[in-house]
């Protein structure tokens, strides 16, 4: 599988999990000192802290989050990925808002040879 393939898989299962509600299984996917850089908060540092963040979210609200790979640089035991990012989040009433955005994250190979998101930061179009 090349890098490009490993790290689509990753995004695969970091949006089914989230889908899912498994925030701990979306942790998993970072590494033990990884950093997420959301839009319009504060960095969080650490596994325990991003899992707080994602069921947070969740627990606002937000859904059907998916994520397309645009261009995937492999540095060795590092990648950057670059994609585009959609969700819907409550609305007016019983309606659903869409929202659409890019990100950029930065993986890590870990000992197992396995991809983790290291660095992970995204913002949605306006």
């Amino acid at each position: 599988m090349t890098t490009r393939e490993s790290i689509e898989a990753v995004g695969r299962t970091l949006c089914e999990r989230l889908n899912a509600g498994n925030v701990a299984g979306v942790a998993e996917l970072y590494t033990e000192d990884a950093v997420l850089m959301p839009p319009g908060a504060a960095r969080l540092d650490g596994r325990d802290a991003i899992q707080q963040y994602w069921q947070g979210l969740l627990d606002a609200g937000v859904g059907d989050i998916s994520v397309t790979t645009q261009e995937v640089e492999d540095a060795g035991d590092s990648a950057v990925e670059v994609g585009l990012i959609s969700a819907t989040a409550p609305g007016d009433g019983d309606a659903r808002v869409s929202l659409t955005g890019k990100y950029i994250v930065i993986y890590r190979r870990d000992g197992g040879g396995n991809w983790r998101l290291h660095r992970d930061i995204w913002n949605f179009d306006a």
